[in-house]
């Protein structure tokens, strides 16, 4: 990754098999470029942390925790979210007012970048997926 990255109080490192186990309950094989951020940087906010897409400036928040007593973690998420977020959208991240920053499994096995907006997924599901780049390093590299 070219762009410098710091991440606060994230809850460490991963130590087991947790992203593993996510993928095979999830049936998915997450990026290799992610799995190395959120292994070290477990829920972690990333500094600087705002991007621009779509003439927009969002804020991506926080990493979505992969530990199982951390109320933001993967499956709580999507648990809250089920019946809003098209199948194939994994949440990766949050921003600060109830929207996620997702990767896009539907079409294809190396996802896109997606942001989710809650308020348009109350409406059309669909619709609420925006495109935002087709990396992870990618996004990182927006942050400003």
């Amino acid at each position: 990754m070219s762009k410098i990255v710091t991440w606060k109080n994230s809850n460490g490192k991963l130590l087991g098999n947790e992203i593993v186990d996510a993928e095979k309950q999830l049936n998915i094989k997450f990026p290799q470029d992610y799995i190395e951020v959120v292994s070290n940087n477990d829920g972690g906010y990333p500094h600087p942390n705002k991007f621009k897409f779509n003439d927009k400036e969002e804020v991506f928040n926080n990493l979505i925790s992969f530990k199982e007593d951390d109320y933001s973690n993967i499956f709580e998420v999507l648990e809250d979210v089920s019946d809003r977020i098209v199948k194939g959208v994994i949440p990766i991240a949050e921003d600060p007012f109830g929207n996620l920053i997702c990767f896009d499994f539907r079409d294809k096995k190396v996802p896109n970048v997606i942001f989710w907006n809650h308020e348009v997924a109350d409406k059309d599901s669909e619709k609420s997926i925006l495109f935002i780049c087709e990396t992870f390093t990618k996004l990182l590299n927006m942050l400003y």
